[in-house]
């Protein structure tokens, strides 16, 4: 709850600078000017990143895109697991040979080295709609380990006696799916894809640590070079540069990554607690 309160109601708190305006500078007790970013204070209770910007703000601002895009890529690899584990449950045309081939392939490579060079390839960086297709590629990265799941559960309630009955009714592959299986998945499902918003939180942090990110453009800089440049307010974008800000304004780096961290304790909690819950449920049932 206080994490839907701070990505929908965060927003318009009387503290909160919805503007996100620039500080130049300051003068300090001397009267000198000082220049971002400044360190925690009464002023500004996280500091400031290197533009001048509440770093407060930002965090409170990024809260609704960052919860999005983490809801989105999650509910994108289901909707493409799903079929695909129950395709490979009914070894239609070979589909159980495919994903066990892809799920032994891509244990051997860390998701994020798969997510890293899709992303920079030519065609991917240079489109208008790079954002799509890096949605796309963070979704299908980690698609075969969370159809591989679901196709265990298939093959579990295969074996009741409800299923038989369906079969014997003579309901259609689809029936079967939409009617027999999916209404029994609904719990399971459920659990598995709130646990993989905290997986995918993880590896979005990751993916900013290096430096790539969903909204990110190519812009030419004055030396005629090309450049990428951020454009967005996420969390992850914070960490852009948490190697160098760690040796300075560390402030900059560790309050995204602390809110990054209690987001995904917050999905693993909740994970666990619908867990009990359903199990609960049908102990009474």
């Amino acid at each position: 709850m206080i994490l839907l309160a701070i990505t929908f109601a965060g927003p318009y708190l009387p503290f909160v600078d919805r503007e996100l305006s620039k500080i130049t500078y300051i003068l300090n007790e001397d009267k000198r000017p000082v220049i971002p970013p400044y360190p925690p204070s009464e002023d500004y209770i996280f500091g400031t990143d290197k533009s001048g910007r509440d770093l407060l703000s930002l965090i409170i601002l990024g809260a609704k895109e960052t919860i999005m895009l983490v809801a989105c890529i999650t509910v994108l690899r289901y909707a493409l697991a799903i079929p695909l584990s129950f395709l490979a449950h009914k070894k239609w045309m070979g589909t159980h040979l495919f994903l066990k081939w892809l799920n032994g392939m891509l244990s051997y490579i860390p998701t994020l080295i798969i997510v890293m060079l899709f992303s920079m390839l030519p065609p991917f960086l240079l489109t208008e709609h790079r954002p799509i297709f890096l949605l796309l590629i963070i979704s299908l990265a980690e698609m075969p380990r969370a159809a591989e799941m679901v196709k265990l559960e298939f093959d579990q309630i295969s074996s009741k006696e409800y299923i038989y009955g369906g079969i014997a009714a003579g309901a259609s592959p689809y029936r079967l799916f939409r009617t027999y299986y999916l209404p029994f998945l609904f719990s399971k499902l459920l659990v598995y894809m709130v646990t993989d918003l905290g997986k995918v939180m993880f590896l979005l942090g990751q993916l900013g640590f290096v430096g790539i990110f969903i909204s990110q453009g190519l812009v030419q800089s004055m030396g005629g070079d090309w450049q990428l440049v951020n454009n967005s307010i996420s969390w992850p974008m914070m960490l852009m540069k948490a190697f160098e800000d760690i040796r300075g304004p560390i402030w900059i780096p560790f309050f995204p990554a602390f809110a990054m961290t209690c987001a995904i304790l917050t999905f693993n909690i909740f994970a666990q607690g619908l867990k009990t819950f359903f199990t609960k449920k049908v102990r009474y049932i």
